[in-house]
């Protein structure tokens, strides 16, 4: 009967080294270990966030809906194994089932990219076959390889009050005259009154 050799540095079996153990255990990300694989439940699928990023002021002054809207990107970058930044397509409809107000889908993918956390190239509506927005997610490095950009680094404070103030107004403008002709009336609707000259004349 072999016994076990008791080393000093070895802190494994004490209540301190057990409790240690413990928080890792429960705090560190999942491990195949843990039946976390390709094969495994995607819900287990984890996404990190950088305490820079959680502190800078492009994040900690994102609206509601943009938050919400850049958790379903990463939602979305997580689901692809995180192989595909810079070919994300997440459409209105799953932004809206995420907890984005419906009307203000447009306004926060705007914020996301006016405060530099996302790129986005901009669908356009096709005959039978429309073109989705394709978003890239700025503190993470792309499908080919490349590094993070960091756009969201330059967001200053005064840019983020720009936004509120000015900007959001600006950008709302913007996409209302994109792809929208102004309508034109098939007569004049507007009944012109008859001059003194006319009625005696009906008289």
């Amino acid at each position: 009967m072999s016994t076990a050799i008791f080393s000093a540095r070895d802190r494994s079996r004490t209540s301190g080294g057990k409790t240690f153990n413990m928080v890792r255990k429960h705090t560190s990300p999942p491990r195949k270990s843990d039946g976390f694989d390709k094969g495994a439940d995607s819900s287990r699928n984890w996404a990190w966030l950088t305490i820079e990023i959680m502190e800078s002021v492009a994040f900690r002054s994102l609206s509601g809906n943009a938050t919400k809207a850049l958790f379903r990107l990463v939602i979305e970058h997580t689901m692809h194994a995180g192989l595909k930044n810079g070919r994300l397509v997440v459409t209105h409809g799953q932004f809206s089932d995420y907890g984005v107000t419906g009307e203000y889908v447009a306004d926060a993918i705007d914020e996301l990219e006016y405060k530099g956390l996302i790129k986005i190239d901009r669908g356009r509506a096709g005959i039978g076959t429309p073109h989705a927005n394709v978003f890239t997610i700025t503190y993470l490095g792309d499908y080919e390889g490349a590094a993070p950009t960091g756009e969201w680094r330059r967001c200053t404070p005064y840019q983020c009050k720009q936004w509120s103030e000015v900007d959001r107004k600006k950008a709302a403008a913007g996409r209302g005259k994109v792809g929208r002709k102004k309508k034109t009336p098939l007569r004049d609707s507007e009944i012109l009154p008859l001059r003194n000259s006319e009625i005696l004349e009906a008289s």
